[in-house]
């Protein structure tokens, strides 16, 4: 079976000669957290940082900034922390990553984590090239050719194939650890492919995510701070046109009603100026999926208006929680909702929402809420503008944990 090979080098390739290099014990292996896997994450943030393009694609700069030295050795510390006095972490062995489409950087943050760990990686790329996909394959593709350890030069493989279900058995049936990113139908067609009895999965599927701020402390703020807050919200979600499964598409205000229709205001009319100076813009087809979807909504859900602020911004107040958890045009399209207090939300969020990114509540009341939970749903709670950022703890997993396996040292008998 051929795939298209994109690293290390790029062309047809036959599938059985990268699975052979990869599984090739006499390549010297990584450690978790070795200084040369530290090393070449760190070469790849000075190079994304120094690309130009980081200016037209801020989600290139958000990956520099997490593979950066003092980052790595936040996450080396942390993953020490994990081991115990008779235990030891050690790589799984090969990965295999199955990436989304829609968030052209999450395949090298899910790399980063296992090759850190140790492990060997294939990670199948989205048939659809993006120009952010491609400057990260370039780069790495030129830092790993340069680097002068064998071990990280022959880690990484990264193809590009169709939906051929031999390809992926075959790639399945030789790794240890098994990453998927995607839709619930992506996720439950990958899971039909059988794994080696040993071998690990992790499973990412459709999710959903809000914003909570409260209104008082919202209209509180200098105007400055007020426009910071909203250029945040920005960020969380028009970065990948608000189809990241961590972007809000519901906004909650918190507070009297009367100080929420206020902040609301307040708040949109601000985003609004910043989509305009950030040059923000949907295309037709997006325009017109972003008003069926709209106009759907109002049959579907409780919806008391239709604020259409532009060709990019489209806000549908509602009168409770909306019980829409399918696809979401993206585009700029929010929900909104008043509410007296956060815990007003408890009985209606789902094992399917993700995110919670929030403005203005005191640390005990957020800790309160996530325990009134009690798992009903909710993997994050993170302040707006940190919606986007990739952290250890991702969908209820804890990353550095599940890269590795734990191995049980026993100094003397009992």
């Amino acid at each position: 079976m051929k795939v298209e090979q994109r690293i290390p080098q790029q062309g047809p390739v036959e599938l059985d000669d990268v699975l052979a290099s990869l599984a090739d014990r006499s390549t010297p292996a990584l450690g978790p957290f070795s200084d040369e896997a530290i090393g070449f994450c760190a070469r790849l943030s000075e190079a994304l940082f120094g690309d130009r393009s980081g200016a037209r694609h801020p989600q290139l700069t958000a990956l520099a900034f997490a593979l950066r030295p003092a980052e790595l050795e936040r996450l080396r510390r942390a993953f020490a922390a994990l081991e115990t006095g008779d235990t030891l972490l050690v790589p799984r062995g090969i990965a295999f990553h199955l990436p989304p489409a829609n968030v052209d950087t999450l395949f090298v943050y899910s790399w980063m984590f296992s090759f850190l760990a140790g492990n060997r990686n294939i990670i199948r790329l989205p048939g659809g090239r993006t120009e952010v996909m491609e400057i990260l394959c370039a780069t790495f593709a030129r830092l790993a050719a340069d680097h002068p350890s064998e071990a990280v030069r022959r880690n990484t493989a990264m193809v590009t194939y169709g939906h051929e279900p031999e390809i992926t058995a075959a790639i399945s049936a030789r790794c240890d650890l098994r990453v998927i990113w995607g839709g619930d139908r992506t996720v439950e067609a990958i899971r039909g492919v059988p794994l080696p009895p040993h071998a690990r999965e992790l499973t990412f599927a459709d999710r959903a995510s809000l914003s909570a701020l409260r209104a008082e402390a919202y209209l509180a703020l200098e105007p400055e701070r007020a426009a910071r807050i909203a250029e945040a919200f920005y960020n969380d979600a028009f970065w990948f046109d608000q189809m990241a499964c961590s972007s809000p598409r519901l906004v909650v205000w918190c507070g009297p009603p009367a100080a929420c229709e206020r902040a609301g205001a307040a708040f949109f009319e601000r985003l609004r100026e910043v989509i305009a100076a950030k040059g923000y813009q949907v295309d037709t087809a997006a325009s017109i999926a972003k008003m069926t979807y709209g106009h759907r909504a109002i049959l579907d859900a409780p919806v008391t208006g239709y604020r259409l602020l532009g060709n990019e911004l489209l806000l549908l107040p509602i009168a409770e929680f909306p019980r829409l958890r399918r696809e979401h045009p993206g585009g700029g399209l929010f929900f909104q909702l008043a509410a007296p207090e956060l815990a007003t939300l408890v009985p209606f969020i789902e094992r399917r929402d993700q995110t919670l990114t929030h403005f203005g509540f005191p640390a005990e009341e957020l800790r309160a809420f996530a325990r009134a939970l009690n798992g009903r749903g909710l993997d994050r709670l993170v302040p707006v503008g940190e919606a986007l950022r990739f952290h250890r703890y991702w969908d209820g997993y804890d990353l550095l944990a599940e890269m590795v396996r734990r191995i049980h040292v026993s100094e003397s008998g009992s």
